[in-house]
């Protein structure tokens, strides 16, 4: 959607449109992050594992990256202030749904249209603080938004975890509600309403269900296959439908007089390895936010609050990083930033992949942290580096695509993520249980020490030798589960390194931006650098 210029309202306006959106956007953020603290209690409460367990986060993910693309459209039917307070509305019944739903589907499918509201709110708060803003002001107005962004996830597993510990699981998903009300009676106040400039924006209904389809498609494929097998018949018409809806969604683009997505853009080598990074920098951000707290509350035995503490020192750190990296964007080579917070973060989770059950909360915490700075200095680079490779008429569509494609590998990077620790999980505690036998000397000492410290309890020798043997049955399985998040640590770092490789080998130093953004033409694959 072509961004029209307007005489930005006043001072007072500008302060209230400013406070509107970073309070929504926060509140949605933070939403995003906070109930993944609760995974484990919900696992518990449901009775389900890793391969189920990840649509609490996946389902909004991927539910954030559909609300994206139909944003442009609703705002152009419906007016800025109109889509607001819907979506903050709809969102605040639905989080109520989920604090009360009786069974996990209907936990999901709350978080679902969660996710759709924030998508479209994400987009919405960013556009309406552009306008409100004179072009000499706007850096400053959208420093402070991208300094809301960080924060959101920042807090958000802190109060989720305090919420958990305090009182119960299902009171995260209403948390939220009270900052989103004062949000929407702002928003009455202070936001735009519909105008009649500019022509209307169409809606593309069946490039918009392609997509979509394809991509529930492709997640349900992937947890089916994980419980059902991949060889199931099922499991193969999920997967290769999702292919056939995604080559028809390209397709359809193409030809199409009213993209929802300008695949233009991979005409230019610079911006495709942008997309590349940009889709494992989603899968390593949220991939992370996701496994950290369930690791050290299933592993190391920590409360929900202190596994969201443990998050706190990394959310600071990107938030001071933040703006330090849009100074380092305009002094050195992008390609340079970019590959020193890609490595940043990949020597984060190759330290983290050693930690197990005895490691240190502050020791987990600054690795977490170190990480979050490799992460902070990658995104204003990234993002400058997409925008400066397509021609002018392109940059309004390089944005949008960018998070989609962002959105998109923290759906999949995820729910990839849960079924690596769940087939680990299983695998390492076969492995375990089966060296387990009478030949067994460390195994069969251990179970002789805890039986002699159990002989002052009064217990029989054939019930110390029972309990004895079920510690040791329950000390396996823990260690099969820190032998499984330290493989998806491993996982993360190696999704790292092949960015790294992108960033060197496609990224080259971009030619000035005013030269690259006069062309209004198409340009040949290999142009933009």
């Amino acid at each position: 959607m072509a961004v029209n210029e307007v005489t930005p309202p006043r001072i007072a306006s500008r302060i209230g449109i400013s406070v509107t959106a970073m309070l929504a956007m926060i509140a949605m953020i933070m939403s995003s992050t906070m109930v993944n603290v609760a995974i484990p209690d919900i696992m518990g409460a449901f009775g389900i594992g890793q391969d189920q367990a990840h649509w609490i986060s996946t389902g909004f993910l991927s539910a954030m990256t559909a609300g994206m693309l139909l944003n442009a459209w609703l705002v152009t039917s419906f007016g800025p202030r109109n889509v607001f307070i819907a979506a903050l509305a709809l969102f605040c019944l639905t989080a109520f749904a989920g604090q009360y739903a009786p069974t996990f589907t209907g936990v999901v499918f709350a978080r679902f249209a969660q996710g759709l509201c924030a998508g479209l709110i994400q987009p919405l708060a960013m556009t309406t603080v552009f306008l409100a803003y004179p072009p000499e002001q706007r850096p400053v107005a959208m420093g402070w938004i991208g300094m809301g962004i960080v924060f959101g996830p920042t807090i958000g597993p802190v109060l989720g975890g305090f919420i958990v510990d305090i009182a119960h699981w299902r009171l995260v998903f209403a948390a939220p509600v009270p900052v989103m009300v004062v949000a929407a009676a702002m928003a009455a106040v202070y936001l735009p309403g519909r105008t009649s400039d500019g022509p209307a924006v169409p809606f593309n209904l069946a490039s918009f269900a392609l997509v979509t389809g394809s991509l529930m498609l492709l997640l349900t494929g992937i947890t089916l296959g994980q419980r059902e097998g991949w060889s199931d018949s099922t499991v193969f018409l999920l997967l290769f439908t999702a292919c056939l809806a995604m080559l028809s969604f390209m397709i359809r683009e193409l030809r199409s007089r009213a993209p929802l997505l300008q695949l233009r853009l991979f005409a230019y080598r610079t911006y495709v390895a942008s997309a590349i990074v940009a889709f494992i920098f989603g899968a390593g951000m949220f991939g992370s936010l996701y496994i950290v707290p369930v690791m050290v509350q299933t592993v190391q035995g920590y409360t929900a609050l202190k596994a969201g503490l443990m998050l706190l020192p990394g959310g600071l750190a990107a938030m001071v990083i933040f703006p330090v990296a849009g100074v380092l964007s305009g002094r050195f080579r992008v390609t340079h930033t970019i590959t020193a917070g890609l490595g940043i973060f990949a020597l984060s989770c190759l330290l983290l992949a050693s930690a197990g059950m005895l490691t240190d909360f502050w020791a987990m915490a600054l690795l977490v942290a170190f990480g979050r700075v490799g992460l902070g200095l990658v995104i204003p680079p990234l993002n400058l580096s997409a925008m400066s490779a397509v021609p002018r008429d392109l940059v309004a569509y390089a944005a949008g695509t960018l998070n989609f494609i962002r959105m998109t590998g923290a759906s999949l990077g995820v729910s990839i993520l849960a079924l690596i620790l769940d087939t680990r999980i299983a695998g390492h505690g076969f492995e375990l249980a089966t060296s387990q036998t009478a030949g067994n000397g460390t195994g069969m000492e251990m179970i002789g020490t805890i039986s002699r410290e159990l002989a002052a309890t009064g217990l029989t020798e054939h019930q110390r030798l029972m309990a004895s043997t079920a510690w040791l049955r329950e000390t396996l399985v823990l260690k099969a589960n820190e032998l499984a998040f330290q493989d998806g640590f491993l996982v993360l770092a190696g999704l790292f390194a092949v960015a790294m490789a992108s960033t060197m080998v496609l990224l080259r130093r971009p030619r000035d931006l005013s030269s690259v953004q006069s062309s209004s033409g198409s340009a040949p694959a290999g142009s933009g650098t």
